[in-house]
């Protein structure tokens, strides 16, 4: 909404600048977006009056114009092809400054001397969109004698500042220049005028060939029409054009204009329909029926739906109610009889229509809050009068309706403790009353309880709380009190445990490279049970759409979305993580559990180094480092084994373990991606890991105990195996660990081999074992003593040495 300080000065007089009114605006909580001055960048602008014209001797296009501007005449040179002798322009002169930064100096042009501009509307700063059409590819010409070198702005009605409101959609009753006016008196006190309608009834009679029908009232509770007869159609007044203009408008014509004008005025969205051309004597609303067809004003058939009200003349449509008119209605240059339409739709169906034909308009916009009752025979009775002094019409219509209006005033009931409670104040009720009034409510109180009359201009006003927040926001935010807390004992602020995990693990993903992503906690039905061995789901009873009908159990379904959405774009190296919440049904009558979860993904070559020629395939190992990690930075991994799995149908059967920590608890997994569901995906190949975060942040961490470092040198022992295919390292490596004495540092597998000389089932492990005596250097006897029991012991176990 576009306020212009100038007309809203018709309604109340406000004696401010327009900066301490947008401010004070704004802090009453409707935000002033933009305020813009229209006399900010012009300097020198007059009224001219245009003596002679005559061809310029050296170009075609260009005309030499004697113009008086009110100290002499100047000569002026035009290249307009509407400019005319005995005609009042607006004359921008030497030393004048127009808007973007534009001086006008004495020039010659062609050889003939050029003493100022004369201007179109475009070079005074107007959008050309809403420069009217016989004024678009030439200059501006008043219709009235003006007075040469008087003001042009104020003979424009530019000499004005404008302000863009950014409204929310409960502050519908800011949409008209009426409820801002009301607004302003609530902040600057004063009193509202309303605009001019009473109408000449010297020709008012029954028009009983003329008849209004609502065949549903909840469609359309009232519908009121006003026939407007002898109109004629011609440019309406420079001041209405350039206000339609300030407010965003394009002037078409003075019918088309009026409709406009009054709707800013009142708020109530208006049509004019074409008398000869709606087809019949009886105007009727109804229903659209399927699949029904218009041609909208904008030249567009439309296809209706059963949902979408209509305007008829009985039999078919001619007007899109609440949104737009009928093609074959509109009103032309020809049109000599009117029919004003006020009315009242259902704003549902009116926003439903908008927003399924995409059809926008200033009256959608308005009907889809629902519309104003009291100003509804208002607005018509004004348009009438509007159309009787500027279009020479002749109103010979009473109000022709159908339905009920319904005008009286809701009321809240509410209390001077309510209000102080919830604000912190100490507001007397006569205080409360005076900022009820100033907001025009009328509040009266009867034995300690305050009931407030909410006119329909602010049907928004609902319940309790809304009247203590209008309250509030008058009176001034700024005014209302502030208290430190209380408090008794005093805290260091500080990171609690999981905070800090949190942020450790954090840190060491995206230290590998892995870049955190955030998903939908809902996800498609065929997702659900991915990745998870939970069957159930929760489903939402109104979902979104397909793909976002249920809660998720698993984190790895949207990341593997992630790496899609990627690799589709030509990335094929992805690396993400995500932290959040999977959900567990646990019956109809109990909520769902709620687990944090971490889950990553790892796709195409991690750490590529192109000039060395080096890169880490994103496979299961890669996958398991990065988790490993994790462990290590927890200080958890002395805690966590892995263990082969194959519970999960989309994980690599061969290539995926468990994460198992101490009493078999199973925490999570690490793995490939299956090759046939990372085929169906279009992934090359994918690891993916996902792990329970409860335990690793319940799991706490203990002390850590650090060591000198050792100066005696370590002694290293390689020890290759074969052993049964189905044989695991984890359990190869567990058994050195048992029997390898103390000096046993650290042990670790190096090689495994599977193939030519080694027999079918079988493969050769081999094993680096570490030894260190951190108090004096091992002997060689000393490793021997310790190696050969491990050797033992792993022959028994079935392996043997190669």
């Amino acid at each position: 909404m576009k306020v212009s300080k100038e007309w809203l000065q018709e309604f109340i007089q406000l004696d401010v600048p327009a900066e301490e009114l947008a401010e004070k605006i704004t802090r009453g909580g409707i935000e002033v977006d933009e305020l813009k001055d229209y006399t900010a960048e012009i300097k020198n602008l007059v009224v001219g009056h245009v003596q002679s014209v005559e061809q310029h001797p050296e170009a075609d296009r260009l005309k030499i114009c004697q113009v008086d501007t009110g100290d002499g005449t100047n000569q002026i040179i035009c290249g307009a092809p509407n400019v005319v002798p005995d005609s009042y322009v607006i004359v921008c002169k030497v030393g004048g400054r127009l808007p973007g930064g534009v001086k006008i100096k004495r020039a010659k042009l062609r050889g003939e001397v050029s003493e100022g501009m004369i201007c179109s509307l475009e070079e005074l700063g107007i959008n050309e969109d809403q420069v009217p059409s016989e004024y678009r590819d030439g200059i501006f010409i008043f219709k009235e004698e003006k007075t040469a070198g008087e003001d042009a702005l104020r003979a424009l009605c530019l000499d004005d500042q404008v302000m863009e409101f950014d409204l929310t959609p409960n502050r519908k009753d800011a949409l008209s220049m009426i409820g801002v006016a009301y607004e302003a008196r609530a902040l600057f006190g004063g009193e509202v005028s309303l605009p001019e309608y009473g109408i000449d009834d010297a020709h008012l009679g029954d028009d009983a060939e003329l008849s209004v029908d609502n065949e549903d009232d909840l469609a359309v509770p009232y519908y009121a029409a006003r026939v407007v007869e002898d109109v004629k159609v011609y440019p309406s007044p420079v001041w209405m054009q350039i206000r339609l203009i300030k407010a965003g408008f394009r002037p078409i014509n003075n019918i088309v204009d009026i409709s406009n004008y009054v709707l800013l005025e009142f708020g109530q969205p208006l049509h004019m329909f074409d008398r000869q051309q709606i087809g019949s004597d009886k105007i009727v609303t109804r229903y659209a029926k399927e699949n029904e067809k218009m041609t909208t004003l904008d030249g567009k058939e439309q296809t209706l739906k059963q949902s979408d009200i209509v305007v008829t003349n009985g039999n078919e449509p001619i007007a899109l109610a609440g949104v737009m008119g009928g093609a074959f209605s509109e009103v032309t240059e020809n049109t000599t009889d009117v029919v004003i339409e006020s009315a009242v739709f259902d704003a549902f169906s009116v926003r439903k229509t908008s927003n399924r034909l995409n059809l926008r308009s200033e009256a959608s916009s308005r009907f889809e809050k629902s519309v104003s009752h009291e100003f509804v025979l208002k607005a018509l009775d004004r348009a009438a009068y509007l159309l009787q002094k500027y279009a020479g019409g002749k109103a010979t219509s009473k109000v022709i309706s159908a339905g009920e209006l319904d005008v009286e005033d809701s009321t809240i009931e509410i209390t001077e403790d309510y209000i102080n409670n919830r604000l912190g104040m100490d507001l007397t009720v006569k205080e409360i009353t005076d900022v009820l009034g100033k907001l025009g409510l009328v509040a009266s109180e009867k034995e300690g309880i305050l009931t407030v009359s909410i006119p329909s201009r602010r049907d928004d006003l609902k319940i309790k709380a809304d009247i203590t927040e209008e309250i509030a926001r008058i009176y001034g935010y700024d005014a209302l009190p502030s208290s430190l807390p209380e408090y008794s004992k005093i805290t260091p602020g500080q990171l609690t445990d999981v905070q800090k995990k949190v942020r450790v693990i954090r840190h060491q993903l995206e230290s590998l490279g892995l870049s955190q992503a955030v998903n939908y906690a809902l996800t498609s039905r065929s997702q659900a049970g991915q990745f998870t061995e939970i069957d159930e789901t929760l489903d939402l009873l109104m979902p979104m759409s397909e793909d976002h009908a249920v809660l998720r159990t698993s984190l790895v379904p949207h990341l593997i979305d992630s790496a899609v959405y990627n690799s589709n774009r030509q990335q094929k190296d992805v690396q993400l993580y995500e932290m959040g919440r999977i959900f567990i049904p646990r019956g109809e009558a109990e909520l769902p559990l709620e687990k944090e979860m971490l889950a990553g993904i790892v796709t195409g070559d991690m750490h590529r180094t192109d000039w060395l020629g080096t890169k880490v395939p994103a496979d299961f190992y890669a996958a398991k480092g990065i988790v490993e990690t994790v462990f290590e930075k927890l200080g958890m991994s002395a805690h966590i084994t892995y263990r082969p799995s194959s519970r999960l149908s989309e994980m690599h059967p061969g290539r995926t373990a468990d994460i198992i920590l101490e009493n078999d608890t199973v925490i999570g997994f690490v793995g490939e991606v299956h090759p046939a569901y990372a085929n169906e995906n279009d992934l090359d190949s994918a690891a993916v890991f996902e792990i329970s975060m409860g335990e690793l942040l319940e799991k706490a961490q203990g002390e850590i105990i650090y060591q000198q470092l050792s100066k005696y040198p370590s002694i290293t022992r390689d020890i290759a195996l074969v052993v049964s295919s189905e044989t695991h390292a984890g359990d190869l490596v567990e058994t050195v660990q048992k029997t390898a004495g103390k000096y046993l540092h650290d042990v670790f597998v190096f090689d495994v081999y599977e193939g030519e000389h080694l027999e079918v089932g079988s493969k050769s492990i081999a094993l680096r074992l570490v030894y260190l005596n951190k108090e004096e250097t091992l002997t060689d006897a000393e490793v021997e003593d310790s190696y050969n029991p491990v050797v033992k012991a792993l022959e028994a176990q079935g392996a043997h040495i190669r």
